[in-house]
């Protein structure tokens, strides 16, 4: 399994070791046990950079005397995370609980003086570059493994959205051979048929519940922009019928009024001869 202390492997194999059993700790949940362990890595790293180191130095006398030493900033931020990890080792010795998140920045803290005592052995440039993931000190997969994995989660948003945009082009170029303005349903049906089938059975990752999302945002988009197309046509429909009907009415008023001037006229007439 990968580890972000890969690096350490073929430097230092001792350190290796109890930086390893840390991880392992902290995946169990044993975080005060892990505070420990860290603390015992970070004194194993101290007293292998100070060189000379009498046995009857305690972790203290190491860390003071690599403080009396800096530099460079570099060597600042060194001394400071070996502070921090001591600090954190001790209080879980004295049986005192420890919040997993201060765990997880101890081991953080703990990469850095890695990162620093490796590139102190070998110079490669490389190792300052490493990055620290918490993906792969939960899962110890691969950073490049997790990414191959977003790949292919972007690929399948981008068919899901490329099969949407097809199907919206379908129906937008039927819209105008429907009959007395109803618009075709089909791509709406065909679009929740199309969930269906393609339902997953299994649990969805993060990922592919946001690609998820999009695909329901997008979905809500198409059915809006339909009935933006339809209001017209139904008020179409409307205002020709209400002028349909105007214009019967009109129709049969001018039909009442002329019988009614035709008869005040014809009873004149009867009534003057």
């Amino acid at each position: 399994m990968a580890s972000n202390f890969d690096f350490l492997k073929s430097i230092d194999k001792e350190l290796f070791s109890l930086i390893i059993d840390s991880e392992k700790l902290f995946r169990d949940e044993y975080f005060n046990q892990c505070a420990v362990q860290l603390r015992i890595f970070a004194e194993k790293t101290a007293k292998k950079v100070l060189g000379e180191v009498q046995k009857e130095m305690t972790f203290d006398d190491v860390v003071n005397c690599l403080k009396d030493k800096i530099e460079t900033q570099e060597q600042k931020e060194f001394v400071e995370d070996l502070f921090f990890i001591k600090r954190a080792g001790n209080k879980c010795a004295h049986g005192e609980d420890i919040a997993p998140t201060e765990v997880l920045e101890a081991i953080k803290r703990a990469f850095e003086i890695a990162i620093s005592y490796s590139y102190s052995k070998k110079r490669d440039e490389k190792i300052r570059k490493l990055q620290f993931d918490e993906t792969l000190l939960i899962t110890q997969k691969p950073l490049k493994e997790n990414k191959l994995v977003d790949e292919y989660v972007r690929l399948a948003s981008e068919q899901k959205a490329e099969l949407l945009n097809l199907k919206q082009g379908e129906f937008n170029s039927n819209v105008e051979k429907t009959i007395d303005g109803r618009k075709d349903e089909s791509f709406v049906n065909n679009v929740v048929r199309y969930k269906k089938t393609n339902k997953r059975k299994k649990e969805l990752t993060p990922s592919q519940k946001r690609v998820k999302e999009k695909i329901k945002e997008a979905r809500k988009t198409v059915k809006q922009k339909v009935n933006k197309i339809e209001e017209p046509k139904k008020t179409q429909k409307k205002n020709k019928k209400n002028k349909k009907q105007k214009n019967n009415f009109l129709k049969h008023l001018i039909f009442i009024v002329f019988v009614t001037i035709s008869l005040f006229f014809l009873t004149k007439m009867m009534f003057f001869y």
